[in-house]
């Protein structure tokens, strides 16, 4: 008995987060945060809904968008814009290794 009520309440709590509409927005990181690093004072991260349960990271630096998450069927997508004079934007499939100044990705292939 204990079970089928952990499991209706389990299923109204995802219905209730499914429902949720479109738009709604939620911020991770204000910016303001002490223990950023210099170079990332001002980052602001979003959750956005997209609706269906499903959301959207944005990250802001400098009143620019400088990444976004995003799901992609059982996967989540990320792309990071890269400011190197060029304005062009390098489509990731993971991130190998990284540091505090040094990222090795591999792009992805599409």
């Amino acid at each position: 008995m204990k079970t089928k009520i952990v499991i209706l309440i389990g299923l109204l709590l995802a219905l209730i987060i499914a429902c949720e509409e479109a738009g709604i927005t939620r911020t991770k990181i204000q910016g303001t945060e002490g223990n950023l690093p210099p170079e990332l004072k001002g980052l602001k991260i979003y959750d956005v809904s997209t609706g269906g349960g499903s959301y959207v990271k944005v990250g802001i630096l400098n009143g620019e968008v400088n990444g976004l998450t995003y799901p992609k069927g059982k996967l989540q997508e990320s792309l990071i814009m890269v400011q190197n004079g060029k304005n062009r934007v390098i489509e990731i499939e993971s991130i190998i290794s990284e540091n505090d100044s040094i990222m090795v990705i591999k792009k992805s292939t599409k």
